[in-house]
């Protein structure tokens, strides 16, 4: 049955294939955009646009009226406080906007994008406000479903993605850093599997009140990653050099808060802690076998000209 889904962060990576995964579906998403960014759309046709602000319910309050489902998807991976770009503020506080409206407005299906080790304990900022996030969905009184993928990889299409950038010094540089001693675990989840999901979630019985966390299947050491990335772009091997996670995460924290500096320190810990799922119910749920993280997967690296 085709649906009204309201859906959030529909410009990001995840959500270009999300929005296209629901028309695929014969659904009718409603994206939420901010005005200036519908250029960052996948497309236009079979989508109605919102120009709005998940902070501001009223420039969107009148359409959750009439929606079947809400898909939240808005997320950081790093902040910028001096933007008024924070953990707090976009995986907490976008929440509690878009949780209080919907259930104002009589919204009874909610799908939320959490992350793989959000956790009130977490070791950062990024888990401990993922952690929060969830709170507010399971507190809401609605029917709701909580995703929580493991790194995703997939052709970013001119947006931020893992994998592509990690490629980048692998195709320039003869030497490439490793973090640590890169033995630490992954569990890389293809981006259209992680929109199969969310499509999937919207009319299933079976993924209400659930947390599901999406894993790819296959779990590789960050060298390993590193290699299979390196294979993808033409490199025999890599050459990798290790750089000590105690000399690294000081010298992140300082620098960090520029967008120049390629990671910070709470993405370190994170990283060096690991990124694997502790269940895959939900290949059994949405009927999804996991696309694997292989070189041949990864031909969007090398794209033709």
């Amino acid at each position: 049955m085709a649906m009204k889904v309201f859906v959030t962060g529909g410009t990001g990576f995840v959500g270009s294939y999300v929005l296209e995964a629901l028309r695929l579906a014969g659904h009718l998403p409603y994206a939420l955009v901010r005005s200036g960014s519908e250029n960052k759309l996948p497309f236009r046709e079979g989508l109605v646009i919102i120009n709005g602000d998940v902070h501001d319910p009223v420039s969107y309050s009148t359409f959750l009226k009439d929606m079947d489902a809400v898909i939240h998807l808005i997320g950081i991976i790093r902040e910028f406080p001096g933007r008024r770009i924070t953990f707090q503020r976009m995986h907490a506080g976008a929440t509690r906007k878009i949780v209080e409206e919907s259930v104002k407005q009589g919204v009874k299906r909610f799908i939320h994008m959490s992350a793989n080790g959000a956790s009130e304990s977490g070791v950062s900022g990024y888990q401990t406000t993922k952690a929060e996030g969830e709170r507010i969905v399971i507190s809401s009184g609605m029917r709701w479903t909580i995703f929580r993928p493991s790194v995703i990889f997939g052709d970013p299409r001119g947006r931020m993605e893992f994998v592509s950038e990690l490629a980048k010094p692998i195709k320039l540089a003869p030497i490439v850093p490793v973090f640590g001693d890169g033995q630490y675990k992954l569990e890389p989840v293809a981006v259209e599997d992680v929109a199969k999901c969310f499509t999937g979630a919207i009319n299933n019985p079976a993924a209400e009140g659930r947390v599901f966390h999406l894993g790819g299947g296959t779990v590789m050491t960050y060298n390993d990653v590193v290699q299979t990335i390196g294979r993808a772009v033409g490199r025999q091997s890599t050459h990798m050099v290790k750089v000590p996670f105690g000399l690294m995460i000081p010298l992140a924290n300082a620098l960090g808060g520029f967008s120049f500096f390629p990671v910070t320190g709470d993405q370190l810990k994170m990283l060096g802690g690991g990124n694997v799922c502790p269940e895959h119910d939900y290949q059994k749920v949405f009927g999804v076998t996991p696309k694997p993280f292989t070189k041949d997967n990864l031909a969007y690296l090398t794209p033709r000209r």
